[in-house]
């Protein structure tokens, strides 16, 4: 397989490493979570299937519960 090295900011860098698995390169993690596009309703349903469900956040849980609630003061 053919290489090609590119030059990415050190928040990428530390964004894709946050992503790697045991035993992902940077390729894996890239092809992973930039998926092509779906041109059909069945290439659609079929990305579904093959991507895993996202481990939950408990920060981000934190914040969307912090911000329930009435938004406006009448």
């Amino acid at each position: 397989m053919a290489t090609v090295s590119i030059t990415v900011s050190q928040q990428a860098y530390k964004r894709l490493k946050r992503l790697k698995l045991p035993g992902d390169s940077f390729s894996d993690v890239i092809v992973r979570e930039l998926p092509e596009p779906c041109d059909t309703g069945a290439e659609l349903l079929e990305s579904f299937r093959r991507r895993p469900v996202p481990k939950a956040d408990p920060e981000l849980r934190k914040m969307v519960l912090a911000g329930r609630g009435r938004r406006s003061r009448r």
